[in-house]
Parts: C-alpha cells; sequence; structure tokens
C-alpha cells in the first residue's frame, strides 16, 4: 500500500499526518516548534522526524513506505531554502516524491480547493499568498517588520501611548493598561525602557489582547490601531491579485491564524470590506482544518494530480478520529 505523508512547521509546533494514497487519515504525530534559519536545520529536522514517527509508528508504517512528503514550513522564503529542506527529508524518506513549500501554502490549502485563492495568515508574524492557476506568490520578507503581526500590533500599541502623551492623538485607556503591564510608573519611564532596549519582541507579542480588550471597551485609539492594520493587510493581498489579473473573477480568500480571532469584530469587518471593495467576487471563508491537511491534500495530488471525489470523502471521515478540525473547536 503507498503512504503519504503531511508535515506542518511553524514555531511553536511541529504536526505530521500519515495517510494512506486514497485520502484515508491513519496517524498524526506532533512534536516541538522550530524554524530552519533560526534554530538549525538539525533542530528542525529533528522535530520534523520526531513528529512523523509519532504518526507512522502508531500505524506499524516505516520510513520506507511513504510515498510521497509535502511539508508546510516556516522559513521558507527563498527557493534554495526549498531545496535544502526538500534534500534533508529526502534521506530519511528515500522512496518519497517530496515537496517543500512555505507554511502559508498548505493553510490556504487546507482551506479551499480553488486555483484562484489568496490567504492572510496573521499570527505572531504576517504572511499572504496567492495563486492564480499554476502561479503562486508567497510574501515571505516582502512584509516590512511594521505589519508582522501580533509584534507590529504591540509596537504600535505602545507608540500610541507615547503618542497620546505627546498630544498627537487622543487619550487613550491603552496608557494605563501598558504602564502597569511593563511595570512602568510614567510615560516617560516606558519611553526610557524601549531607547535602552529593555521591551523584547515577546513582550510586544502580549499586547494585542490588551488592545483588544480596550477596543472592545469603546477606546477609539486602541479600535483605530485594528481598524487601520485591517486596511493595511488586505491592501497586501489585494495588490497581488490585481497584479495576477484575477480580481475581476471567482477568488476564494482564506482568513487564518490567532489575529483573526480578535473579538473586535470591526477588525474582520474592515479586512473583509477592503478585499470585497477591490475584489467584488472575492469568496472569505475560515480553514476548516489544521494547515497539515493542505500538506496532506498537496500530497496526495503529487500521486494522483486532480483528486476525485471519494479521496475527499475519506478525508472528510477518517479526519474527525483526530483533532484536525479547526471550526469544531471554536
Amino acid at each position: 500500500m503507498e503512504y503519504i505523508l503531511g508535515i506542518d512547521q511553524g514555531g511553536s509546533k511541529t504536526h505530521a499526518v500519515l495517510s494512506d494514497g486514497e485520502g484515508r487519515i491513519l496517524g498524526m504525530g506532533k512534536s516541538y516548534g522550530a524554524c530552519h534559519s533560526s534554530s538549525s536545520l538539525e533542530y528542525a529536522m529533528g522535530a520534523i522526524l520526531e513528529a512523523s514517527d509519532q504518526a507512522l509508528g502508531a500505524c506499524g508504517v516505516t520510513r520506507k513506505d511513504i510515498g510521497a512528503v509535502v511539508g508546510g514550513l516556516t522559513g521558507i522564503d527563498w527557493d534554495y531554502e526549498a531545496a535544502l529542506l526538500e534534500k534533508s527529508l529526502r534521506e530519511p524518506f528515500s522512496s518519497a516524491d517530496v515537496q517543500v513549500v512555505n507554511d502559508s501554502i498548505i493553510a490556504m490549502r487546507a482551506a479551499t480547493r480553488g486555483d484562484r485563492c489568496g490567504i492572510l495568515c496573521a499570527g505572531s508574524g504576517l504572511n499572504c499568498a496567492v495563486q492564480n492557476m499554476e502561479e503562486c506568490f508567497a510574501y515571505g520578507f516582502y512584509i516590512p517588520d511594521e505589519y508582522q503581526g501580533g509584534c507590529s500590533l504591540g509596537k504600535k500599541a505602545v507608540q500610541s501611548v507615547f503618542d497620546s502623551h505627546m498630544g498627537l492623538l487622543p487619550e487613550t485607556t491603552l496608557t494605563e493598561r501598558i504602564l502597569d503591564y511593563f511595570h512602568a510608573d510614567t510615560v516617560d519611564k516606558l519611553l526610557f525602557m524601549r531607547v535602552k532596549g529593555r521591551i523584547e519582541n515577546n513582550d510586544y507579542l502580549n499586547l494585542p489582547i490588551i488592545i483588544e480588550e480596550e477596543a472592545c471597551a469603546g477606546d477609539l485609539v486602541a479600535a483605530d490601531i485594528w481598524k487601520n492594520y485591517g486596511n493595511v493587510i488586505a491592501g497586501f493581498l489585494v495588490a497581488r491579485i490585481k497584479k495576477m489579473g484575477i480580481a475581476d473573477q471567482d477568488v476564494d480568500i482564506v482568513l487564518s491564524g490567532s489575529i483573526f480571532k480578535c473579538k473586535f469584530q470591526e477588525f474582520q469587518r474592515t479586512v473583509k470590506r477592503e478585499i470585497l471593495r477591490n475584489v467584488p467576487n472575492a469568496n472569505i471563508i475560515e480553514a476548516r482544518y489544521e494547515p497539515v491537511m493542505g500538506a496532506v491534500t498537496m500530497a496526495l495530488q503529487r500521486i494522483h494530480g486532480k483528486l476525485a471525489e471519494d479521496i475527499y470523502d475519506n478525508i472528510e471521515e477518517t479526519s474527525k478520529q483526530f483533532p484536525l478540525r479547526r471550526l469544531e473547536k471554536n
């Protein structure tokens, strides 16, 4: 029997899912998060093999039994990185057809079967991708740091405290919340901490929940942070859709990542309005499955080409026994 393996590796976790050639989900493994470019190739491969062996071991399948592997891995921003990871994966999976892509691609494929589609993936960072038939563009390093997900939102909130203190913005309840968070008695002390490098990126990652809470409570400055961010990130996606010449066509748009779980719903409405204003036939959807299922689907396509409906039915039925359904958990 032929088996396929889908892999999803991000900074917080690594997932691996085993399927037979007809899309029946047989096993799942999980390991620590890693990125080849920041935590070393050896460390990242260790997580992949740990998760993969969990998925295979539960079914008595060996690495040599795998016919196709697709990995959606964080940090795949250049062609040479994909080639490097593909070479590394061919060593343990010597019989497999191997493909490595940016992790935003598998998140997109987990949500749509369409061949004209795009994704906004906003979590601790931000990535976008757009596909038109065989042409696919992932943003990677094109997106500047000031728009990189939760970290950039946190930095914007801190700057808003300074701007409010200077009189550039109205008074905001973010001031008290953020001073309390950083244990700073005054805005000047907070400024001193930032200038002296005493605020790290991980500190900023905890601030979106504060911005969310204050926006929901009616603070205008906090609300504007969310709405402005929504307009900007939608603009990245819209620009590429227009450049690919599909703005007037039916396009599936996937909104994915923890930032889109924000309870200040005007953020999501802002994103959707900006997309629909420019891509009127866009179908805006949420991913039904965890991103690793997009890798499984892509691996099956490497074997079969276009997938028959019964394969999708097998995926639907057998995935129920594993924690692979996103919408059912919300």
